[in-house]
């Protein structure tokens, strides 16, 4: 490149550092702001409380739905259903110490309802305990 050419280029590309440089700022602001905001409402209340208790204590609590003769012995979380029908309502699968195996569903305000994995299967709609979804 001739002299001005060659200055005009250089120009340019510092001039595009420069606006670069300067926009650096308000994207990582932006990008902080958007972490300080308040995260997304819960689903499901009951759920959340669940998946804090330690893995023995889920087990206890969600054999209570199932009656008193499951000691719980496995739980897992198979997800919470974030739209359409149903929104809401979380899923788990639970395991007694008899060998038996129960889908939970816990409903937004906290009615619980047990059904075994077989039914469950069945009706799922191609859900299937212990397979989150």
């Amino acid at each position: 490149m001739s002299g001005e050419a060659g200055m005009a280029a250089r120009f340019g590309w510092c001039l595009a550092l420069g606006v670069s440089a300067a926009l650096l700022p308000l994207t990582v602001d932006r990008a902080a702001a958007q972490a300080r905001k308040p995260a997304e409402k819960s689903l499901n209340l009951v759920n959340d409380k669940l998946l804090k208790l330690a893995p023995a204590q889920r087990a206890a609590e969600l054999a209570l739905v199932v009656g008193n003769w499951c000691i719980g012995t496995e739980a897992f979380p198979m997800g919470v259903v974030a739209e359409g029908q149903g929104k809401g309502n979380a899923y788990w699968s639970l395991r007694c110490a008899n060998g038996s195996t129960w889908a939970v569903q816990i409903e937004p305000l906290g009615d619980l309802t047990a059904i075994d994995c077989d039914s469950y299967k069945e009706a799922g709609a191609g859900k299937e305990c212990f397979k989150t979804f």
